[in-house]
């Protein structure tokens, strides 16, 4: 784990994380509507100001939806910001929120039976989710229902955030395994403990990826999922959380048909080609759920 870094060295990772812890205060206060009524405020101003990011989900979009026009595109671009907002104040909800509220009130889950059914084989579980809708809160549900379920996290900075955000993941029964030189011995560990193990899956964060097709184009993807199925027998499963009508509908697998040929390199490719696509088909079921703010197609813009 990194040191806490002085205040003076990072000023505005700082604010940024009062900035949340406040607003974490804020969100336990207000009901609902009015939280998400102000996350979508700002997100609007966001969508007007922030242009780069708006460019990258605008083309986003237009990949999703090929047969569309420049101004669905463009309402698909603003809704995305606004639905971001909801996510996280979503999100720090789940800080005052109890594990019967999540299990019983928010999260509605389908095909959890795949869980059951890998577990029974003794290698583990990989659940491959994308940036979409908000994963915390099916991650919740899992973490309450299996004690051995983890999920790798990037170690935000200043340290404080990522120890809010670590805290409040935890609350929720999730237990962190952070983005750092050991991670893959650790995630390893619990698999063959028959653990389970969270990886969002279609971004590349930090180590190695592959290239495969995504929406008609090329992209780097995370290895990991692939990897880990081919080497360790391990069940990978994608996974979805989807908003619809005010609760979380959390669908998992069926698992990836895993390919194994000897050729590693070959393998990680095909299954890891297999998990995008299933990510292609989440998507476009609502591609304003799809929280991807960053550059990921090799021929952006």
């Amino acid at each position: 784990m990194p040191e806490r870094e002085p205040f003076r060295d990072d000023i505005p990772g700082y604010l940024k994380y009062w900035f949340f812890r406040g607003s974490c205060g804020l969100v336990g206060a207000l009901p609902v509507r009015v939280s998400h009524g102000i996350g979508v405020a700002v997100a609007e101003v966001a969508y007007r100001l922030s242009k780069r990011k708006r460019e990258v989900v605008y083309e986003n979009m237009r990949r999703v939806h090929p047969q569309d026009t420049p101004r669905v595109w463009h309402d698909l671009a603003r809704r995305s910001f606004h639905n971001y907002a909801r996510y996280w104040v979503d999100f720090l909800r789940c800080y005052h929120l109890t594990g019967e509220e999540i299990i019983e009130s928010l999260v509605v889950p389908h095909g959890t039976e795949w869980f059951d059914r890998s577990l029974e084989k003794g290698r583990g579980v990989v659940l491959a989710l994308p940036h979409y809708g908000s994963w915390d809160m099916i991650g919740g549900w899992v973490g309450h229902r299996y004690p051995s379920f983890w999920a790798v996290a990037e170690v935000l900075k200043p340290l404080p955030m990522y120890e809010f955000h670590t805290e409040l993941r935890r609350r929720m029964g999730i237990r962190i395994i952070p983005l750092a030189e050991n991670t893959v011995e650790k995630v390893i560990e619990v698999l063959l403990a028959n653990g389970m193990v969270c990886l969002l899956s279609d971004r590349l964060i930090a180590g190695s990826g592959v290239e495969v097709e995504f929406f008609g184009e090329k992209v780097l993807m995370p290895i990991g999922p692939a990897l880990l199925g081919v080497k360790l027998g391990t069940a990978v499963i994608p996974c979805l959380t989807i908003k619809k009508y005010g609760r979380y509908h959390g669908y998992v697998g069926p698992p990836l048909d895993i390919e194994v040929t000897g050729d590693t390199r070959r393998d990680v490719q095909v299954n890891t080609q297999k998990m995008a696509r299933v990510f292609e088909d989440f998507i476009r079921e609502d591609p304003t759920q799809w929280h991807m703010f960053q550059p990921i197609f090799k021929n952006h813009g």
